[in-house]
């Protein structure tokens, strides 16, 4: 009897750990105009072209500002997709796993274009893009992001996920922004 729960309990955890393995993705970031730069919630600002490994989200989002060598910037939101396989997996052999891991997986391929205000993604490289443009309100909840964690990876000291592709990375001399100080008090 003993014998048998054990491996109930063995054969449980190892279904929890495959659905776990599958957490972050590989996506490919890149920019219509070159030189641009991005600033993504939870990595270190980048030049694109750039291929990244990024974790599944059950929560939250992963805010950008894409900016132009001349300066132009785009605020908002990477579109997520939500992975039906993972959930379902996660729903019948170990429900935790969907905060655990996520269920929301990036897309394979972006484009940005912030002098249009455009992101454009896809799910295959055969396929045709995707436009996507930021809604006021996710672009100011990503300005008031960045103006609180700054541009330069993840404010709470968190490791910085490393490039995967040959591209340039955190040691490539983009230039981050720190966050704004706080105000002090006169009272």
């Amino acid at each position: 009897m003993n014998a048998t729960i054990r491996r109930a309990g063995v054969s449980l955890g190892a279904s929890a750990l495959a659905l776990l393995v599958g957490c972050a993705a590989t996506t490919h970031m890149e920019a219509v105009k070159p030189g641009t730069t991005l600033a993504l919630h939870g990595v270190t600002q980048m030049t694109l072209p750039q291929d990244r490994d990024l974790a599944s989200k059950a929560t939250g989002q992963y805010e950008f500002v894409a900016t132009t060598p001349d300066g132009q910037s785009m605020y908002g939101i990477l579109p997520l997709h939500v992975s039906g396989g993972k959930m379902a997996g996660s729903i019948l052999f170990f429900a935790p796993a969907l905060f655990i891991g996520g269920f929301r997986d990036v897309m394979p391929y972006y484009q940005f274009d912030p002098a249009a205000n455009e992101l454009h993604y896809r799910s295959t490289d055969k396929e045709e893009w995707r436009l996507y443009k930021p809604l006021n309100a996710e672009a100011e909840r990503a300005k008031t992001f960045f103006a609180a964690h700054g541009t330069c990876g993840v404010a709470s000291g968190a490791a910085t996920p490393a490039p995967t592709g040959a591209a340039s990375g955190a040691g490539d001399g983009v230039p981050c922004v720190q966050p704004a100080a706080p105000v002090a008090s006169s009272h």
